[in-house]
């Protein structure tokens, strides 16, 4: 595994390049490999599970709409 002083370079890179994003990495101890994981912003949080359907339903039409889908 590379040192960490070089994923956060690369994980600052990847955020630069990609604005909108939620960009992390989680280090396997057992062989040493780093997996890399990535999330639209902003992250949605509604207080019942109608909110959230409709929330995300909402975002997904403007992520077509932007051609990111």
């Amino acid at each position: 595994m590379p040192p960490f002083h070089v994923l956060e370079a690369q994980r600052a890179e990847l955020m630069r390049d990609h604005a909108g994003w939620r960009v992390w990495y989680v280090p396997n101890a057992l062989d040493g490999s780093v997996t890399w994981c990535a999330q639209r912003e902003p992250t949605i949080h509604a207080y019942s599970t109608e909110d959230l359907g409709r929330d995300m339903a909402l975002a997904d039409t403007e992520l077509a709409a932007e051609g990111a889908v």
